[in-house]
């Protein structure tokens, strides 16, 4: 990273690259799980098939991004993808057991509601501080915000009223 960018990332750009590596962990965690689930869906969710595939080239597009910003901040991401799962703070998310449409959307929404606390919290810690960071966290955070509503949509129209 060069000078000013280190003076711009500040004191606490080692708080702020674990964030960004848990967000990376768990962008492509989230990957794994939208495309396997893609897929592999069973039943009437071959009909939301197109759905999932879309969620994971999101989440792909959105590693991309933390992977470049942490290349910013002169580090990588971890390469194995065994300590994603650790990494990420979302554990296994073993997507060969959700493949019915509402448990794969009910897991996909816990998941995608511990990403919007990540880029919540990064984007808090980084406010006024490191704006590159900030706009990013903010960026991210609208897309998955975005992702949650669109999932609870789905989710309400699977009920019978």
């Amino acid at each position: 990273m060069g000078k000013m960018g280190k003076e711009i990332a500040g004191s606490g750009v080692e708080g702020t690259i674990e964030m960004l590596k848990t967000a990376y962990a768990g962008e492509l965690s989230a990957f794994h799980y939208f495309w396997y689930v893609s897929q592999n869906i069973e039943g009437l969710g071959v009909l939301e098939q197109k759905f999932f595939e879309e969620r994971a080239d999101e989440e792909l597009g959105h590693a991309k991004k933390v992977s470049v910003r942490l290349m910013q901040l002169g580090t990588n991401a971890k390469d194995d993808p065994a300590l994603w799962e650790q990494e990420s703070g979302l554990g296994k998310l073993q997507p060969s057991r959700y493949l019915t449409l509402r448990s794969a959307l009910e897991k996909a929404l816990e998941f995608e509601r511990s990403v919007i606390k990540l880029y919540n919290d990064l984007a808090n810690n980084v406010k006024d501080k490191d704006h590159g960071t900030y706009h990013l966290a903010l960026d991210l955070l609208d897309a998955e915000l975005e992702d949650e509503q669109t999932i609870e949509d789905i989710l309400a129209k699977l009920e019978i009223h």
